[in-house]
């Protein structure tokens, strides 16, 4: 036998040459880039969930995200917004705007973000003095923190520092200061399901801000309060968002709703003078947009905010109906220091060295499966004659011990409730031979000793048995004994038919190898037929009888319920509601009682026949329900009744 060695010396000698045949370059762990891009990823690879700024810190455009990216990164982004709207915010006015962001974030910490962000924005509307307004300087100053706690989810605070900036000759001079606290969190689907790419982020706050006082000398119209920006209350903030991560691309949709807080009486005054609920003016908009991820650093952004609130209110600035938005953001990692390593390739000699030569042994290893149901069994014993015997874990599995130099071994599988198996096993040396043993199970047939009798007597007759197997089985009338067959274990259900006589069934459990004795005794069919199948009703010709004022069915309706029964048989009805029903003497508490209980009384009479429970319902309407007047005594006698409605067939 020969072993193979190594020779490491880079100089030639007698244990060998070491030659340098190739180089390759090659990042040091932890030098990675932070942001490559997504051409060519997989469908589930987790990089295509690149973290971006948004218009303020990591997020989609307008919804913080509570999932954060490396420490040290630096992230930019520009956002631009344009709309030209006619009829907005009110009629006759022609709006136009135009407006960017500038964001900025960097990372710390791994569970923190600090970030700023700056808004420049011109409006035009001829509503407006001037008609042309520009807001220069509106500065945002945040800190965020997060933190993965469980497996896919992320959650954390976001803090914000809000200041607004003087604009025009509207007597707006000073700044105006407000702050943003949020909780957030993020749902990564992927950590649970790779083929799943859904990330939720989850956004809840307030803010607060001055921008309401920043105007003293006169009062806004709707027109100038959008342009401005300006609100008069304070705020409950919540945004939701849902990003699909795919190998370029990001689509996401994000929702955003600003709740004003401490409006007087709910209402608001309108443009022209009428009032107006806060609820139908309150900014709300659904955003569609995604992010191009296919280069590394940079991501394209686009979006659409499409309002959802068309009522204006003065004192919070109106909703447009849409509001385009393009920009970009880049990934700048400025510790990154980017090393590689020279990786050599090295053409070795090989060094022989002669070894004694070990004798080769074989064994057997496998898996042992129900030969029905092909489900692997542990617990089976595999016998080896002469060797240890081994035996199989919970997934079925087994391996033996070294089988010495021998061909072939014999080897007995057995398993209580299984007939064993013997099988002669060739052997490889230096090499595991696999096999796979199905037992059949050893099981006693299960038998029904069924007879079919109408006045103690035998009749011919057949009955079906359907279940956990379908048989029918036909009963001579000269039999003397019952009729033994053979089935499956199981459930079933048995239905007996013979002619002139009315079909009776009966639902059955039969256990393993056990002998149950299924007898029917049939009553003939009687000349009157009380009973008839009308569409999706079963009527009967005559009136299930009760006790007076109780639920107790009279001896003489006995009949009536047992030809319900043979129809139902016959039919192959599935399911059946059984309604109650009383007329409208006494108390009406009482009627409704009462009918609910005969209803139910002629659910357990038929349930005793053999029909399942869970094909029956009963329900009861009192006098709710009546079908003649009950002006007269057969006009009650009428509304006294009991109704068999079929649900399924």
């Amino acid at each position: 036998m020969l072993v193979v060695g190594r020779a490491l010396s880079s100089d030639a000698g007698t244990d060998g040459e070491v030659r340098i045949i190739s180089r390759d370059e090659k990042l040091l762990p932890g030098t990675e880039p932070h942001s490559p891009g997504t051409v060519g990823n997989g469908f589930d690879a987790p990089g295509n969930g690149r973290v971006t700024t948004g218009t303020v810190g990591i997020g989609t455009l307008n919804v913080p995200s509570a999932r954060l990216g490396p420490q040290g990164v630096v992230r930019v982004s520009f956002v631009g917004e344009y709309l030209n709207i006619v009829n907005f915010p009110v009629r006759g006015a022609t709006n136009i705007r135009s407006g960017i962001t500038f964001a900025a974030s960097i990372q710390p910490f791994s569970w923190g973000e600090i970030f700023v962000s700056y808004g420049a924005a011109a409006n035009t509307n001829n509503r407006t003095s001037p008609n042309l307004i520009q807001a220069l300087g509106d500065f945002s100053l945040g800190i965020k923190a997060s933190n993965k706690w469980v497996k896919g989810f992320h959650a954390g605070v976001d803090v914000r520092l809000l200041t607004f900036s003087g604009v025009g000759n509207q007597s707006i001079d000073r700044f105006a200061f407000g702050v943003r606290p949020s909780l957030i969190a993020a749902l990564d689907v992927r950590d649970f399901a790779a083929v799943v790419p859904i990330i939720l982020n989850l956004a809840l706050g307030f803010t607060f801000d001055g921008t309401g006082s920043l105007v003293t000398t006169q009062r806004l119209n709707a027109s100038e309060e959008f342009a401005l920006s300006t609100y008069r209350y304070n705020r409950f903030n919540l945004g939701l968002s849902l990003e699909v991560p795919l190998p370029w691309v990001m689509p996401f949709v994000e929702y955003t709703l600003a709740a004003p807080l401490g409006v007087p009486g709910g209402v608001l005054t309108g443009p022209d003078g009428a009032t107006v609920p806060v609820g139908a003016v309150m900014p709300s908009q659904l955003g569609i947009g995604f992010k191009v991820t296919a280069i590394k650093d940079l991501t394209l952004l686009a979006g659409l905010q499409l309002g959802l609130a068309r009522s204006v209110g003065l004192g919070i600035p109106a909703t447009p109906p849409w509001n385009l938005n393009l920009g970009m953001a880049f990934a700048i990692d400025p510790f990154q220091r980017g090393e590689t390593k020279i990786v050599e390739t090295l053409k070795e000699r090989k060094i022989e060295k002669k070894v004694a030569e070990a004798p080769k042994s074989g064994r057997v290893e496998g898996t042992v499966i129900d030969a029905a149901t092909n489900k692997q069994l542990g617990n089976a014993v595999i016998t080896l004659p002469g060797f240890a015997s081994a035996a199989t874990d919970s997934t079925g599995h087994f391996q033996s011990v070294e089988l010495g130099t021998s061909q072939q071994v014999r080897a007995v599988v057995s398993r209580d409730g299984y007939k064993p198996v013997e099988q002669i096993v060739p052997l490889t040396p230096g090499k595991p031979t696999k096999i796979e043993v199905a037992l059949q199970p050893d099981t006693k047939p299960s038998v029904l000793e069924i007879f079919v009798t109408a006045a103690k007597k035998p009749i011919a007759a057949t009955v079906s048995l359907t279940g956990a197997s379908a048989s029918t089985v036909s009963q001579d009338a000269n039999v003397t004994a019952p009729v033994p067959t053979n089935v499956p274990a199981g459930k079933y259900t048995a239905t007996v038919t013979a002619e002139g006589h009315l079909s009776q069934t009966r639902d059955l459990q039969v256990g393993e190898g056990a002998t149950m004795p299924l007898v029917f005794d049939l009553t003939p069919t009687p000349k009157k037929v009380l009973v008839v199948l009308k569409g999706d009703k079963i009527e009967i010709l005559q009136q299930v009888h009760f006790a007076t004022g109780k639920a107790t069915i009279l001896a003489d309706s006995f009949q009536l319920l047992a030809q319900v029964v043979d129809v139902v048989v016959k039919n192959g009805v599935k399911r059946m509601r059984i309604e109650g029903h009383t007329d409208n003497r006494g108390v009406k508490a009482a009627n409704q009682k009462l009918s609910e209980d005969r209803a139910a009384a002629v659910v357990d009479y038929l349930v005793g026949a053999g029909i399942d429970r869970s094909r029956l319902e009963s329900v009861g309407y009192g006098d709710q329900r009546p079908v003649a007047p009950n002006l007269t005594a057969k006009g009650r006698e009428l509304n006294r009744r009991v109704e068999f409605i079929i649900t399924e067939r």
